[in-house]
């Protein structure tokens, strides 16, 4: 899936993305996610789940069946998702809720629960980005060090040799965190054999790339798309690059640094990197392409610092949550991932963090679809919180066909809260 990056203009907390650029990289959901908001628009949104929505100034009976509804109907009235998992907090502690519907497995039935394992895809970035970030405070690197400071010459020696001139060590860890590094995806973009990596994996899943591999391929057999720090281009690529400059910078594997400093002090029992799992680590709810069970290939160690961490929907809403609340790093560090620059409208990226803003005063106003910040993966998972309702949600579709559906759900979400006015306290999901 393609879509072009809008020009954006300098600002407070922004900025200057010049000219247009097409873009590709393992999540391409922007563009649906534009015409999502849009269609919430156009089609009036409510009429189409109106069952699902309360009316403004009324409070439902049970908070909780109201949730449990949402995923129901979004399996049922959609034959290609198979399972739906959904966890929603409220930054006061006044509602937290956590649920799922539909098959895990279609290998023996299994049913989809609160606490079954999901491939979280590209939402991995806003967890390495934090590393990174925390490596930051800590002195162990700044921004602007080239990464040429950390990695050696042989694995990145023209990894952008951009029209005749090699700048690659002109690219910052600044430049990687916010895809302004001009270096290819490895993972979409299409090489010489008319193949991307994404359809090795669909065609070969029993194949096994390594890190090493993915950056070469971007490296030896993709053209770079800009100067460092001139555009803005969408590449998987960046973050690997940036979990080989953890593993330098901790002197530790990633899947280890991820332990370290994320997973064991936050108490993430279920969380892991692929390749890695925990000794209570369960199998992982199944991903679809259309009717296609891709499972298979989701589960390749291509998958790393930039798509490849399982978890539970509730651990990954105390990830965020801990995130936000200056739990992991400092409030000043947050802000500095909140550095937006202009996407495609409403879409911006600030550090390994999406922000998005829905267009219009019908959808922020009238049908309520607050702005939200977090991150998105490719499978159809979405972690996201949203300031205005200090909400806190999460889950997947493992849907890769339909990209829309998370920003749907997470629109029904709000506005069952908000219709709520939920003051109670913690419902007790486990």
């Amino acid at each position: 899936m393609r879509y072009q990056i809008a020009a954006a203009t300098r600002g407070a907390g922004s900025d200057v993305v010049k000219g247009t650029r097409t873009v590709v990289g393992e999540d391409r959901q922007m563009k649906r996610i534009v015409l999502a908001l849009v269609l919430l628009v156009l089609a009036g949104a409510a009429s189409l789940y109106v069952a699902e929505t309360q009316r403004p100034g009324t409070r439902p009976k049970d908070l909780d069946a109201r949730m449990q509804s949402i995923v129901a109907n979004v399996v049922a009235n959609d034959s290609a998702i198979k399972h739906c998992v959904l966890a929603v907090a409220k930054g006061d502690g006044t509602f937290r809720w956590a649920g799922a519907a539909g098959i895990a497995s279609q290998q023996g039935m299994l049913p989809m629960s609160a606490v079954t394992p999901i491939y979280i895809a590209s939402i991995t970035k806003l967890y390495t980005a934090t590393i990174v970030m925390l490596l930051y405070e800590k002195g162990m690197l700044a921004l602007d060090d080239p990464i040429a400071k950390f990695l050696p010459a042989q694995l990145i020696q023209g990894i952008n040799h951009y029209q005749g001139k090699d700048y690659t060590r002109a690219i910052t860890i600044a430049d990687l965190l916010s895809h302004r590094s001009g270096i290819a995806d490895y993972y979409e973009e299409k090489a010489k054999d008319g193949k991307s990596l994404a359809d090795w994996l669909q065609e070969k899943p029993e194949r096994q790339w390594s890190v090493d591999q993915t950056i070469a391929r971007a490296r030896d057999e993709l053209p770079p798309h800009s100067t460092p720090g001139t555009d803005t281009f969408y590449s998987d690529t960046n973050f690997q690059l940036l979990g080989k400059i953890v593993e330098v910078v901790t002197r530790k594997p990633l899947d280890f640094a991820y332990q370290d400093l994320l997973f064991r002090p936050l108490g993430l029992r279920h969380t892991w990197l692929i390749g890695h799992p925990g000794a209570d680590a369960a199998i992982p709810a199944d991903v679809f392409r259309g009717d296609r069970n891709i499972t298979r290939s989701r589960a390749n160690t291509a998958y790393w610092a930039d798509g490849g961490i399982v978890a539970t929907a509730q651990d990954m809403l105390i990830f965020l949550q801990a995130l936000n609340e200056g739990r992991i790093i400092h409030r000043e560090t947050l802000a500095l991932m909140h550095r937006w620059h202009s996407m495609e409208f409403p879409i911006q990226y600030g550090y390994g963090t999406m922000y998005v803003r829905p267009p219009g005063f019908v959808v922020t106003k009238i049908l309520g679809f607050a702005p939200v910040w977090g991150h998105s993966g490719s499978t159809g998972s979405f972690l996201y919180f949203a300031p205005e309702l200090d909400l806190y949600v999460s889950g997947t579709i493992d849907q890769t066909a339909s990209r829309i559906k998370p920003f749907v759900v997470m629109w029904r979400v709000m506005r069952a809260i908000e219709a709520a006015g939920s003051t109670r306290q913690d419902s007790g999901a486990d």
